[in-house]
């Protein structure tokens, strides 16, 4: 039987290669009639809306935004000032509440900004403000509530002249603007530099201890005075640090004022910089001709804002300016979020796993609660599922079952494809035994430092077979189609609709009397379509290997047998390269390398079940709480843009390395034949916001007569209900069904006839 599995999924996997490579020529001709018309154009933000800061702040320099953008903040060139207001309306410039005005004096206190108050940045919380001068003084203030400016306590002053401390460029940096790292180990100040002599760029500093300046070390300055006019006023990265945007405030007229787009291929070193491209002229919407100095971007990178001020910091010009952006921080280029979309590519990777271990386990669990019976099996589960696939696989399928069960793959109008595995007697060989499970996830994955929150919607259907070596020695495989969704939540966020083939092969042994080594093997065959804006963008195809081991224990204690348990379970995951030729509308197309990675996590925690008596049958309570520790490592991949061609290499962090799972479930095994399981399982990660729900359920009856009435329920086919009689008319499986729809608009009233033979 083992071997027919194995000849199973070689055929399998030959149809998915065959699938897989149709699929990649023609992704391979679409690239390039893409890019021969894909151009390399410049993008440029779209003008939104600007807002009036005459009487409100006086000659702005800079301007930030909280994170959930209901707090926008200003630093006074002329004043020495921080302003905090209110946006009624996070992230919209118009509902600014000049009411909710609060100021933070610079000069009050022991650490005097001195004048000339340039720019001001927030550490990664918001529980800390930095503002730094043209003469070299930084200020900086502990928050007491995030973003929040009404209640702080000063920073003890880090006794460093910026301007005149450090070599760097010539010697007298002439500080502009400030900034961090995601992390605080880095800091970065603007200097106009010597005019003369055109020296001005970005400085970089290390930082020993996290925001902490007074650690700080020079560590590079990056000149971009030549490709600007001279005077360099403010600056950001982009969200991971690959991306630098500079602005230009010469003072000759708005013909010279720019935006300036460095490309760093180590996010956040500015040794690593490429110059890209810059726009010129752009911010002026209303044909005024203020001096832009500050920029900031909204958290998700879609929208920009920018201030000007007037020479003599009272005029009509002193502004603010909002723009849309046709994609994350789209300035010069673009590139979709490479980092939130690699990120969901590898959380599919490890949820391929969990489910396949997860389901196994499972098995394991059920076998031991009836190892004393001869008869092992568990199936009977009618799903339905949108996987294409499933029905090329039908002749394949049937030759690797004895008649001892029947597959049967339909397909309908709406192109669903059915999988039913239904056991038959069979009175020859009880040795082997048949299984079968379904699961639905869902859950939500927060967002990081650099990563997005996603959305995760997943299910799939795994049959398996299994043989009792002796007494407590049991082989088996089992095979498991999935298919989901990982949608990431931010405009411009990306969605993957993804597919799965596993098989698996899975033993118990019995380590003592008190215990059995549960251990099992995997590979499975991947499938990612990445759509952005409903558009198909990118096509990519991976193979995993994976190993799981489960430490079962026979010994219980309490009325409920509770079990100590461990686990630990390692995978490696190769991606193939692809292109993500984004849309028309974001002009992007970004080339991935090839991606090999590895995850792992180790489990320990405790099962629990109470078998009792129940009239015609038996019901199992059952369920388990572990911690899990994530042992994967964070993940570099290396793109590049067709804009620039500059190989980035970034990083996807290990999102929560300590987790809770808990599962709670019951089973009820009637002596008629008829079988049901429910199981709720809850995935909880404690480092970040993230938290899986997961649903596994059995549903069935093994057939004692020649013909069967039933009543199914299929929750992955939009909860369809189907009324079915089943007839044995010589050897053949007559079955006539209807169904009914619970979600569908238009329910589907059509009747089903199925031909089956018992091979």
């Amino acid at each position: 039987m083992l071997k027919l599995y194995l000849n199973a999924f070689i055929i399998v996997s030959m149809v998915m290669k065959n699938i897989f490579k149709i699929h990649y020529i023609i992704f391979l001709f679409l690239l390039v009639i893409q890019s021969t018309s894909l151009k390399a154009e410049i993008v440029k933000p779209t003008f939104k809306q600007s807002f009036s800061l005459n009487g409100v702040v006086n000659s702005p320099a800079d301007v930030e935004l909280s994170s959930d953008g209901t707090k926008i903040f200003f630093s006074a060139f002329h004043e020495n000032i921080l302003y905090q207001y209110t946006l009624t309306t996070p992230f919209d410039i118009s509902t600014l509440d000049t009411s909710s005005e609060v100021q933070l004096d610079l000069t009050a206190g022991d650490d005097d900004i001195g004048s000339a108050t340039q720019g001001h940045a927030f550490n990664n919380d918001g529980t800390k403000v930095f503002a730094i001068s043209s003469n070299g003084t930084l200020n900086a203030h502990t928050l007491t509530s995030p973003y929040d400016l009404s209640n702080l306590s000063q920073v003890a002053d880090d006794g460093i002249n910026w301007r005149t401390a450090f070599s760097a460029g010539d010697g007298d940096v002439r500080p502009h603007d400030i900034t961090f790292n995601n992390d605080g180990t880095k800091m970065y100040l603007t200097d106009t530099g010597n005019v003369s002599i055109g020296d001005g760029g970005v400085v970089e500093y290390d930082l020993s201890t996290p925001y902490d300046t007074s650690t700080a070390s020079f560590v590079n300055e990056l000149v971009v005075s030549d490709k600007l006019s001279l005077y360099e006023n403010g600056f950001e990265f982009d969200d991971d640090g690959t991306r630098l945007y500079v602005t230009d405030s010469h003072i000759s007229g708005n013909a010279n004022h720019k935006i300036a787009v460095y490309k760093l291929s180590k996010p956040f070193h500015t040794s690593s910089a490429t110059f890209v491209g810059s726009i010129t002229n752009f911010f002026d919407a209303s044909g005024s001709t203020g001096t832009p100095l500050g920029l900031s971007f909204s958290s998700d990178g879609m929208k920009l804002y920018q201030v000007t001020y007037t020479n003599t910091g009272a005029g009509a010009l002193d502004m603010v300016y909002e723009y849309n952006l046709s994609c994350p921080y789209g300035i010069v280029i673009c590139e979709t979020d490479s980092i939130t979309n690699v990120g969901a590519q590898v959380e599919f990777a490890k949820h391929v796993i969990q489910q396949n271990t997860s389901t196994v386990f499972k098995r394991f669990e059920w076998i031991r609660r009836n190892e004393g019976k001869n008869n092992l099996n568990s199936n009977n589960i009618n799903l339905n599922i949108y996987n294409p696939v499933l029905s090329s696989l039908k002749k394949q399928l049937k030759s690797t079952f004895t008649d001892s069960a029947i597959i049967s793959i339909g397909l309908n109008e709406k192109k669903y494809s059915q999988v039913s595995l239904v056991e038959k007697k069979n009175k020859k060989n009880k040795n082997w035994s048949y299984w079968s499970h379904g699961d639905i996830s869902f859950g939500r994955k927060g967002d990081t430092a650099t990563s997005k929150p996603k959305e995760i919607k997943v299910s799939g259907l795994m049959f398996g077979a299994d043989k009792k070596i002796n007494n407590n020695k049991f082989v088996g495989a089992a095979i498991r189609f999935g298919k989901g969704e990982i949608e990431s939540i931010s405009p411009g966020g990306i969605e993957l609709d993804t597919e799965s083939l596993t098989l698996n092969l899975y033993s118990t042994i019995p380590v003592n009397n008190n215990s059995n080594l549960n251990a099992l093997f995997g590979v499975s065959l991947l499938r990612i379509d990445q759509l952005l804006s409903n558009e198909i963008t990118g096509e990519r195809n991976g193979k995993q290997a994976f190993a799981a081991l489960n430490l079962q224990s026979k010994d219980s204690y309490g009325n409920f047998n509770i079990r100590p348990t461990g686990k630990f379970e390692f995978g490696v995951t190769q991606f193939s390269e692809y292109t993500d030729f984004g849309t028309s509308s974001t002009n992007s197309q970004d080339t991935y390398d090839s991606l090999t990675f590895k995850t792992g996590n180790i489990a320990a925690g405790f099962k629990f079940d109470n078998l009792i008596d129940i009239n015609d049958g038996r019901l199992s309570r059952n369920g388990s709480l572990e911690y899990i520790r994530d042992l994967t490592s964070n993940i570099d991949y290396k793109f590049k843009n067709h804009s620039d061609n500059v190989l980035v290499t970034k990083t996807v962090e290990t999102h929560s390395i300590h987790n809770i799972k808990g599962n709670l479930g019951f089973e009820i095994l009637y002596e008629n034949g008829y079988t049901f399981a429910l199981n709720y399982e809850r995935f909880q990660g404690l480092d970040y916001s993230s938290h899986q729900d997961s649903i596994f359920f059995k549903f069935g009856h093994i057939r004692e007569e020649d013909s069967e009435f039933a009543f199914n329920y299929k929750p992955l086919q939009n909860n369809q209900m189907e009324l079915s009689y089943v007839k044995d008319v010589k050897g053949f499986d007559v079955k006539v069904s209807s169904n009914y729809s619970m979600v569908s608009q238009i329910p589907d009233y059509g009747a089903n006839l199925e031909i089956s033979n018992k091979f």
